[in-house]
Parts: structure tokens; sequence; C-alpha cells
């Protein structure tokens, strides 16, 4: 059981391996590194992974996840389209059959090439919406027409705000995406998502930080309600690097004992490491000792792909 975080600057894609299953959560895309092109399909043709018949020998995937059709998380769609074909595709959507409380507003979007793509994909799929392997995890989010009628939540962020948040057991390891939820959209869902709190309860050891780990979503409700009130292993920031005068300043508070343990095989005793930000490289996290997973960073691609070939 293993994952990576991709090193794709501002941007999010992270793709887990439960032995049999595989899941990715958004497709973001940098100028110097396209999960698609440069991981994914090496991994796979090495695989010698399943094609999927009458597809244009596309390869199988268990599930796509799309937290939300921000350009930054789907700028690989067109490449993951024209060889891949996800079994479960999951994204806010406006299919016939959704409860009106459910469809997207896609007028609030940018309309783009990968916007239009991404529509084209979902086009037939319907919901519910909830995670492939359900024992292993679950997905929790705002339903977007209350985002876009509560004026606090869409002047925050409409588009942020009806992020697919994926909770997920990893051989023990209680992970967490929040996709881009901002602060107030964390503070809502947490309150008005009993089971989402009750995860929360349990503990959370590997934080994908919420927006890249801006200032601007950092959620204190968050860590009021994880337990210990502090992640336990790492808190991990998908970010390129920032300027002092950036308006992309990654919070600080991440990087804090505070609200994080350090507990990995990154710290030492007297120096824990409890921040880790992709743009030092893709972050690999093997999860096949129970409740223990073993951090690496690397920014050699061959010896990525070769983490995922062996068992």
């Amino acid at each position: 059981m293993k994952q990576v975080i991709f090193n794709v600057g501002g941007a999010l894609s992270t793709y887990i391996n439960f032995d049999d299953k595989n899941l990715l959560v958004d497709l973001g895309k940098s100028d110097s590194f396209n999960p698609v092109d440069d991981f994914l399909l090496p991994l796979y043709k090495k695989r010698n992974a399943k094609i999927i018949e009458d597809s244009d020998s596309k390869y199988y995937i268990d599930q796509l996840i799309i937290s939300h059709p921000h350009n930054d998380h789907i700028s690989a769609i067109k490449d993951f389209e024209k060889y891949f074909c996800p079994e479960w595709l999951t994204c806010p959507n406006d299919n016939l059959g959704m409860d009106e409380l459910h469809k997207i507003n896609w007028k609030l979007f940018d309309d783009n090439e990968n916007v239009n793509i991404l529509k084209t994909m979902l086009s037939g799929r319907e919901p519910p919406l909830k995670f492939a392997i359900e024992d292993k995890g679950s997905i929790h989010y705002i339903t977007p027409k209350l985002v876009e009628n509560d004026s606090e939540l869409n002047n925050e962020s409409y588009c942020n705000n009806i992020s697919i948040v994926v909770y997920v057991n990893i051989n023990g390891s209680k992970v967490l995406i929040p996709g881009d939820l901002q602060k107030l959209g964390m503070k809502y869902l947490i309150n008005a998502d009993t089971k989402f709190y009750n995860k929360l309860r349990e503990g959370v050891d590997v934080l994908i930080t919420p927006h890249h780990g801006l200032r601007s979503s950092f959620s204190t409700e968050l860590f009021d309600v994880i337990k210990d009130k502090k992640t336990r292993c790492l808190n991990i920031v998908s970010e390129k690097p920032t300027t002092a005068d950036s308006n992309r300043q990654v919070d600080s508070r991440y990087s804090n004992s505070d609200y994080c343990k350090g507990e990995n095989n990154l710290s030492s005793y007297l120096d824990p490491t409890c921040q880790r930000k992709t743009s030092n490289g893709h972050i690999y996290i093997d999860y096949s000792d129970y409740s223990n997973p073993n951090f690496e960073i690397t920014t050699d691609n061959n010896i990525l792909i070769d983490r995922f070939l062996t068992q």
C-alpha cells in the first residue's frame, strides 16, 4: 500500500495504490512534471496493466476523484482521458437524476478546454458520490446549491468550497485530502457532517493541507476537532516555491509542533519534521508497516516508478 503526492508546483495530484486497487485524486500538472506522461503511463506499461476492451486501448484505473474543476486540479485531464479510463469518476457534477442540491453550477467556473473535457467524461455518469473501496475511505462535501445560496461560503469561494474531501485509511494510517476547501467551508462541513466529524476525532496521520497550505485556508476548527488537536505524522503542502512578497504564502503553523507531532522517519529526537513541501520533490509514502508510514522525497521519476513496481 503506497501513495505519492506529486511535485506539480501550485497544483495537486496524488496517486494511491491499495494492492489490487489504484486511485488518483486530482490531476494537476506543472511545466516540468505531468502525472500522466511522466508517471502513470510508464508505470502501467511496465506493469503490463489491464487494458479495457473497446476503449481504444485505454488502461483501467479503479477511481479518479476530481475534488473540484479548477484548472490546477485538472490541467492533465486531456492526457489522462487519452490513455486511461476510470471505472469510477467522482467529481462535483450536474447529471440528470441528481438532487438539485447536489448539482454543480458550471457557470461559476471558467470555460476552458480542460473543463469541457471533464464535462464530456462526466456525461452519463450517475451518482452517488462515494469512495470506491467503501471500507477504506469516505468522501465528504458541502452540497453545491447550499454553497451557492450561502453568501459567506459563496463569497469565500464557491468553486473551492464545493471541493470533495477524501478521508482514507491506508493500512492503519489515516490520510485527509481536503482539496481546496477554505476556512469557512471546513467549519461548515465539520458542523454539518457528523460522519466527517467522527472521522476527524479518530485522528489524522497525514494531512494534504487544504488549498495548498495557503494562509487564507488554514482552519483552526479542523485542528480543534482532530484527535490530540494535531496531526500525528506529517503535514504535506502541494505548493511551488514563493518569494517573500508573494500572495501565495504557506501558513507557517503547518510546520509547527503545535499542529503536528512529527512522528515520522524524517524526524530526529531533537528536530521533529512536521511539514514537507512537494516543491522539494515527489513525496512517496510506503504504508506496508501497519500504522507506521515511511516517507521518502525524490526528484527522480524513475526511482518513483520503481517504488510502485515492487511489492
